[in-house]
């Protein structure tokens, strides 16, 4: 994953830095194969951002993440 883009997106929608680092550790831990978890990380950036996520782009996202895992086209999808 692009580490700019990651801090661009940090720094466009004005996210505390103690907020990244504690999903950064929940998703360290979590098994990202399993659909019910990446439905609660999505859920956990969605409110960290503050942008809400509908059904339709959530399975979207969900898709991606299953097919290709974490990567920069999930910035976009957001």
């Amino acid at each position: 994953m692009n580490m700019n883009k990651a801090l661009n997106f940090i720094a466009e929608n004005n996210i505390e830095p103690s907020a990244v680092f504690a999903l950064v550790e929940k998703v360290r831990s979590m098994d990202l194969s399993n659909e019910t978890s990446i439905r609660s990380v999505i859920k956990d950036v969605s409110t960290l951002v503050n942008k809400p996520i509908d059904k339709q782009q959530e399975n979207k996202i969900v898709k991606e993440i299953l097919k290709n895992g974490i990567n920069d086209n999930l910035f976009n999808m957001i």
